[in-house]
């Protein structure tokens, strides 16, 4: 065990257990060729022991235990030879600094002196109690440093240990979650099965019931199409028999000539005069109705959407009777205007056109009259007459019009418009009633009337038929001869041949060629290739 030499000496302390200083060396008797002061111990101060005392006692033996200790701290290898030159000063305290060398002390010197001494006990003693304290003051702080680590290993572990439970916490967290997204993964999986099993269930059941009204309904239209082939052929037979009555056909086409002017009369002038309430009314009508003709697709969802408009705005007129036979003339007028200018270039958009007006015809009984009264007004063709045109008058009454000119229309487009105007009442006339109106109504256009229409014209005198005739049967066949054939079986194909051929032969040297058309299609349809216009999609 080490200790350090200047707390023996000087101390900067003034300790009562060290009051004598005592100086290593004399003046008389330093070898030190300058003159400087010796270092100065203090030793321990021994109040009840005088020097007399000391020096009339015996020599102190000491313990061999005491001995072998002292032996082992080897006190003289820590002592600075008493022959090397020391700088210090007499009876003056070195303070203690660990960065300042030590001053020396020749060892042999104080050991000499106390061995010369009485008091070497005390010193031992004195000496020994000092190491006791150090050695004491080191196991303190040993422990001290040592429960200073042990608190430190303490505070890490207990820090590793809070972080391992923190990062299990935490691990056990994330797995929890884990598992209740995946458990609310399978409770939506299981939730999604459940409702598309639910949905195909209830699709399939939806689809059954369709089937099973699909199957009710064809059965229904079967028995309704056999009643209707029923009375057709009762009409075939009358028609068979019966001879083409021109003057009762003139009567008519006047009796709708004059309808035209009543109209005009009744319901076109005196709108000019009604309320503005109601003239108003009427012209924001005619402006959602105009547009209303030129929408109809192919589709039949857009027909659908457009019957409902069109009802709705005619219903809003129904509280004026005058409102509502005026809404209803200026929609048989839009009708046939979309006839000879839409159809005449597009043939099969009569389909949309006809069902549509079909629909108008049935669920407004007051337009029936109107509409038929623009048609012969537009188109005498659809009721069978025909006159003479090489006058004003005759041209006139066979729908001729002037252009801009005023010079009359050429034959192309006169004939186009016609066309047009048949393809649509040929559509109407092979069209079934809306399924609402089977078994309430009967069709206020039938097939029969395209049985008129064919009789009419192949019995007209010869002088009066022209390429317009040959034209608009051409225009019927493309939109009705399918039908008509089913309608009247063997009676049709004769008259289909009386038309197609017979009468095509009668007007050869004419070189019409509406009629080398109509001669196409018959070859088309005695080779199993008759066409008709495409039905309309869902």
């Amino acid at each position: 065990m080490r200790f350090v030499f200047d707390e023996v000496f000087n101390s900067d302390t003034d300790s009562p257990e060290f009051e004598e200083t005592c100086s290593t060396t004399s003046s008389t008797s330093s070898q030190c060729p300058t003159p400087e002061p010796s270092p100065a111990i203090k030793l321990p101060s021994f109040t009840k022991v005088g020097t007399k005392k000391l020096v009339n006692e015996s020599v102190v033996i000491l313990d061999p235990a005491l001995e072998n200790a002292l032996r082992d701290l080897n006190l003289q290898s820590k002592l600075i030879p008493i022959n090397e030159p020391i700088v210090a000063a007499s009876s003056i305290i070195v303070p203690h600094s660990t960065n300042m060398p030590l001053p020396r002390a020749s060892h042999s010197s104080l050991l000499d002196n106390a061995k010369n001494s009485n008091a070497t006990a005390p010193l031992l003693e004195a000496i020994e109690e000092s190491f006791q304290r150090k050695m004491q003051n080191l196991v303190l702080a040993n422990q001290k440093e040592i429960q200073s680590i042990r608190e430190n290993k303490r505070r890490v572990e207990e820090q590793r240990k809070r972080k391992e439970e923190e990062e299990r916490k935490r691990k056990e967290a994330e797995e929890k979650a884990k598992r209740e997204q995946e458990l609310l993964r399978q409770k939506k999986d299981e939730e999604e099965r459940k409702r598309k099993e639910a949905e195909a269930k209830l699709a399939q059941q939806k689809q059954e019931e369709e089937r099973k009204k699909i199957e009710e309904q064809n059965e229904k239209e079967r028995q309704l199409k056999k009643e209707h082939e029923a009375k057709l052929l009762q009409q075939k037979d009358k028609l068979g028999k019966a001879v083409t009555n021109f003057d009762k056909i003139s009567k008519m086409f006047w009796h709708y000539k004059d309808k035209i002017a009543q109209i005009k009369q009744d319901i076109v002038l005196p709108i000019k005069k009604a309320d503005v309430n109601v003239r108003n009314l009427l012209s924001r009508h005619k402006r959602k109705i105009n547009p209303k003709f030129g929408q109809l697709t192919n589709s039949n969802q857009q027909l659908f959407k457009i019957q409902n408009e069109l009802t709705q705005l005619i219903n809003d007129t129904k509280g004026d009777s005058l409102a509502y036979h005026w809404i209803l003339n200026f929609i048989a007028k839009a009708v046939v205007h979309q006839a000879e200018t839409e159809v005449r270039v597009k043939p099969e958009s009569a389909l949309p056109l006809g069902k549509l007006t079909l629909y108008l015809l049935v669920q407004f009984p007051e337009l029936q009259e109107l509409f038929m009264a623009r048609l012969v007004k537009k188109c005498p063709f659809v009721i069978g007459f025909t006159c003479e045109i090489d006058t004003e008058k005759g041209r006139q009454n066979m729908g001729w019009k002037r252009n801009n000119e005023n010079k009359w229309e050429d034959n192309t487009s006169y004939d186009e418009r016609m066309g047009g105007i048949l393809s649509l009442f040929a559509i109407i006339t092979r069209l079934q009633l809306p399924q609402e109106f089977i078994t309430t109504t009967s069709h206020p256009f039938p097939i029969a009337l395209s049985w008129h229409i064919l009789a009419r014209i192949c019995n007209t005198p010869l002088n009066l038929i022209t390429n317009t005739h040959f034209v608009i049967l051409g225009s019927w066949w493309d939109a009705a001869a399918v039908q008509f054939l089913q309608a009247y079986g063997n009676q049709a194909s004769k008259l289909l041949i009386l038309i197609g051929e017979e009468l095509t032969s009668r007007m050869a040297e004419k070189k019409y060629v509406g009629a080398a058309r109509l001669r196409i299609l018959l070859e088309a349809w005695q080779n199993n290739n008759m066409e008709s216009f495409p039905e309309m999609s869902p």
